[in-house]
């Protein structure tokens, strides 16, 4: 399976590469089309707001940081399961840290490369709830190309391919104890810390667009296909949806701030096993807009996900200083 996905992309990356190095139509004697975008990320008199929850399809050189926290309102855990029956006990709260760096380099004026690290830790607050819930430290590192497709006046719509290399490590207390209430000892296969590698390929569509100097539309789409965080399931393939409308006072107003508001939906949990239920996002940002050169900015989230051993989605809050340098 892994070998499978790495010839293949490597393929497509060879073949991205060798064009990217082709004599460009300025060369021949042709001339390009004009280009709006430019590093400021500008359509129709627009300079677009961007958010940590979506990627941006402007074809420039970048770099990006992200360092954010969160956590869940108190949480009702359960402890014991009886007749599968759960006994729910005292409450808790599931906290997390998230660390995101990408990096973003512009190959041809339609073409640039990009890899990001991502890594989330989440445990919690009280005894009940870290039995319940563990530790799990997640990891992600994903390598891709971001290929410029269409652009207008004010419409931009770029593809992606990548590979998305991740891992999860678990310490998980409660399933290692009921492990060993049900084999009656310690068996090789019931582990106290689970590490566990998934490898998936995946394409999206992402597009920005200038309704007016004030207001713009964002958004973005990605499906993945590849290795399953539950080694007994076969491949699978996972997605996630965002959109986004921002405001931008500067040229309008002279104040340099802007503003974004969106919803995001993907089939995985984020640090979780896979799941067949959805994760829902609503998203906002407010960041300083006054320069060409970089950007930064607080992204507030709220999340609806499943929780495992809880019944019913649960509320996660989130907060992330991000911060952007255009070269």
């Amino acid at each position: 399976m892994n070998e499978g996905l790495l010839r293949l992309f490597a393929v497509i990356l060879l073949i991205l590469l060798c064009a990217s190095t082709a004599p460009s139509q300025e060369s021949s004697g042709g001339t390009l089309p004009p280009l709006s975008t430019g590093f400021t990320g500008t359509l129709g008199n627009h300079e677009f707001v961007f958010s940590s929850y979506l990627q941006d399809p402007f074809v420039r050189t970048s770099l990006r940081t992200g360092l954010g926290f969160g956590m869940t309102p108190e949480l009702v855990v359960p402890l014991v399961t009886i007749n599968d029956t759960s006994l729910f006990g005292l409450k808790g709260s599931l906290v997390f840290a998230l660390l995101d760096v990408e990096y973003q380099q512009r190959i041809r004026d339609w073409l640039a490369l990009r890899g990001r690290v991502k890594v989330i830790g989440r445990m919690a607050d009280q005894t009940p709830a870290l039995i319940s819930q563990g530790v799990t430290l997640f990891s992600i590192f994903e390598l891709g190309w971001l290929i410029r497709i269409e652009e207008s006046e004010r419409l931009l719509l770029s593809g992606s391919l990548g590979i998305v290399n991740s891992s999860m490590t678990d310490v998980y207390l409660q399933r290692f104890i009921e492990g060993i209430i049900e084999n009656g000892r310690i068996t090789p296969a019931n582990r106290l810390v689970q590490t566990t590698p998934t490898l998936r390929g995946s394409a999206g569509l992402h597009g920005a667009y200038a309704m007016s100097d004030l207001v713009g539309l964002t958004f973005s789409g990605d499906l993945q296909y590849g290795e399953s965080a539950d080694r007994f399931s076969p491949a699978e393939w996972t997605y996630s949806l965002a959109a986004a409308v921002d405001f931008n006072l500067l040229k309008s107003t002279g104040t340099p701030a802007g503003f974004i508001f969106g919803m995001e939906t993907r089939s995985l949990a984020l640090g979780q096993q896979a799941s067949s239920q959805s994760a829902l996002t609503i998203f906002g940002r407010v960041g300083y807009t006054g320069s060409k050169e970089f950007s930064i900015g607080l992204d507030l989230g709220y999340e609806m996900t499943h929780v495992r051993g809880i019944e019913g989605r649960q509320g996660f809050m989130s907060a992330l200083v991000d911060t952007r340098l255009y070269f």
